[in-house]
């Protein structure tokens, strides 16, 4: 048999705060936990401050609801507007900010969080690149050349001068495409 304890050591802020509904006293009946697991989550709640945080501000919402879908007017008393106006005149509350962990390790990190997804992707990039352009020429010459086999510059490249039939050939498909042969 296991010990109130054990069972309480057991007990995870996680679950406790699931089960925030179930410790309202009006929760239909078949969503109520055990009084042992109520217990336990209360016990949890009392020492652990994150959690009894956590459980003020759901049930201030649940009251809240609860107040907005109730059909009589709500009326603040004498007293909240007296608590209003000694806060008003106190001004704003200052909570002290937490340091900024500033280090060149978190900086790091923080960089390489950044930069390695932006670096895979131009590395994809240049291998897509590279891929599509060194492809096997296809059927069609003229469409299948890069542009430096089309240069016939002699003096840039190591590609032959054009010979005089290939300048004649130029020129009879030049005249032929301006009288719309």
């Amino acid at each position: 048999m296991m010990n109130k304890d054990d069972r309480d050591s057991r007990i995870t802020c996680r679950y406790a705060r699931r089960r925030f509904a179930d410790l309202d006293d009006r929760a239909p009946s078949p969503l109520r936990t055990s009084v042992s697991d109520r217990d336990a989550i209360n016990h949890h709640i009392q020492n652990c401050s994150e959690c009894a945080l956590e459980y003020r501000l759901f049930s201030l919402q649940r009251t809240t609801l609860d107040m907005a879908a109730s059909p009589d007017p709500i009326r603040p008393d004498e007293d909240f507007f007296v608590g209003l106006r000694a806060r008003m005149a106190r001004g704003p509350e200052v909570i002290p900010a937490k340091p900024v962990e500033e280090s060149w390790t978190a900086a790091l990190l923080i960089t390489a969080r950044q930069l390695v997804p932006a670096m895979a992707v131009l590395v994809l990039l240049m291998i897509g690149a590279t891929l599509l352009w060194n492809q096997n020429p296809g059927s069609g010459e003229q469409a299948a050349l890069r542009p430096r086999d089309r240069v016939v510059f002699s003096d840039i490249y190591d590609y032959p001068a054009p010979t005089q039939d290939d300048v004649l050939e130029t020129l009879v498909a030049v005249e032929e495409k301006e009288n719309g042969k």
